[in-house]
């Protein structure tokens, strides 16, 4: 399979800016939706199968971010500003199929709310908001931070080297509010005896990687909010390692629906988020 990247100098060159939250959004969605579709292609041409052994994917000085000529600096003026986690997996401007210019993106480990990260997002919502349109919270499936605080809860004795190690420990205690509450939901959904099931743990990292996100979602709104007046709608979503795709829930690789979803509002949404959570891996038979 040809994966060609192809700048024609001859084709007009289009800025095409969301205008509003909704576009900016589905911006996003269609683009980690071609990353997907290029991850499969690829996939299937690895195992031999039958199909399309082009991919063209055409690039234009815009979409390099580069001047037009010597010289000249364009202006910084992303669309979406994005909080990610650090894991070297989950690049954000190719997760959402981005380029230079269109995302101002930060990322740290557990993609959690630190002062630094909210300082660098006061600063974009000052200084950038006549071109940002929404933010967006990204997790991923199989996070390190959300099962290293899973492995604490799990047995807080055996884990003395984050205990003891401040800047682990802060990071820890960060996602420790989204794994309390996925062990709420799951013991509320399937009773207390559930801690014995062999799938046990898997799905309480599950469940908390996805509370996480929306935690954290949950925290830059009411924070973005304090600093400026600008209404920022805030996102959040999963990045699903196997396939590449972004969902709001545990779905499966077919299913059509569940992109990025608003942040909750308040504690009743967390609650029905979890018990929507939990009822899917139930579904799929993680839990039964």
């Amino acid at each position: 399979m040809d994966l060609i990247y192809r700048y024609d100098p001859f084709q007009p060159i289009v800025v095409n800016r969301p205008t509003s939250a909704e576009e900016a959004v589905q911006a996003l969605v269609d683009g980690n939706r071609r990353l997907v579709d290029l991850v499969a292609r690829m996939q299937a041409a690895t195992l031999g199968e039958e199909g399309a052994n082009e991919a063209v994917i055409p690039i234009s000085p815009i979409t390099l971010g580069v001047p037009f000529f010597p010289g000249a600096v364009l202006d910084q003026e992303p669309f979406a500003m994005v909080l990610g986690c650090s894991d070297a997996r989950v690049p954000l401007e190719s997760v959402f199929d981005k380029s230079f210019n269109e995302m101002f993106v930060v990322r740290i480990a557990g993609n959690v709310l630190g002062t630094e990260c909210l300082g660098s997002f006061t600063y974009a919502a000052r200084n950038l908001g006549r071109n940002l349109k929404t933010m967006v919270v990204l997790g991923h499936t199989g996070c390190g931070a959300v099962t290293a605080a899973v492995n604490t809860y799990l047995e807080p004795n055996e884990y003395a080297d984050v205990g003891f190690t401040y800047a682990l420990r802060s990071l820890v205690d960060r996602v420790m509010i989204a794994v309390r509450g996925a062990a709420k939901a799951i013991a509320r959904c399937c009773g207390d005896k559930i801690e014995s099931h062999p799938n046990y743990r898997a799905a309480l990292i599950e469940v908390a990687v996805f509370l996480n996100a929306a935690i954290t979602a949950f925290d830059v709104r009411n924070e973005i909010g304090t600093v400026t007046t600008k209404k920022l709608p805030v996102y959040y979503g999963v990045c699903d390692l196997q396939t590449m795709r972004v969902t709001s829930s545990p779905v499966t690789a077919t299913t059509t629906s569940g992109d990025l979803r608003p942040a909750p509002h308040d504690a009743s949404a967390f609650q029905e988020l979890g018990r929507e959570l939990v009822e899917v891996l139930i579904a799929k038979g993680v839990l039964d």
